[in-house]
């Protein structure tokens, strides 16, 4: 797995928890998303901020030539997302991209991270189970 950087790293509001699921919302705007996390550290509270790395499967991504960056719906699970690539893992064929918050992507079966570079406009359908990992 790769290593957290500042760069990964989202920092959020915790709105509610419920089993293995959050609901976090990202400050000064109106996301609330809904995500699977593996569990919450010792002392997080509803309604203060927390840290933690997004990890998102891609169905399929392709270049945007235009627009800015966004998840879709803003409200529950993301399920279309739009940003700006910050970082490639060839080893694990993964992308860090900046889409309102940090998200590391894994790419489908037969799309590499090295077709894409730093700073590119990516688009892609978002697979069921986006998840937080909050960072200790």
């Amino acid at each position: 797995m790769e290593s957290i950087s500042a760069d990964d790293v989202a920092s959020v509001v915790l709105s509610s928890s419920c089993g293995s699921t959050v609901t976090i919302t990202v400050p000064d705007s109106n996301y609330l998303l809904k995500l699977a996390c593996p569990g919450l550290p010792e002392g997080a509270q509803v309604g203060r901020r927390i840290r933690g790395v997004v990890h998102a499967s891609a169905l399929k991504i392709s270049r945007a030539v235009a627009g800015g960056v966004f998840i879709e719906p803003c409200l529950g699970e993301p399920r279309i997302v739009q940003g700006r690539v910050l970082a490639t893992d060839l080893r694990t064929n993964k992308l860090l991209a900046h889409v309102v918050i940090p998200m590391w992507i894994t790419l489908p079966r037969g799309q590499s991270s090295s077709d894409f570079s730093t700073g590119e406009l990516i688009n892609f359908y978002v697979a069921s189970g986006v998840s937080f990992v909050p960072s200790t």
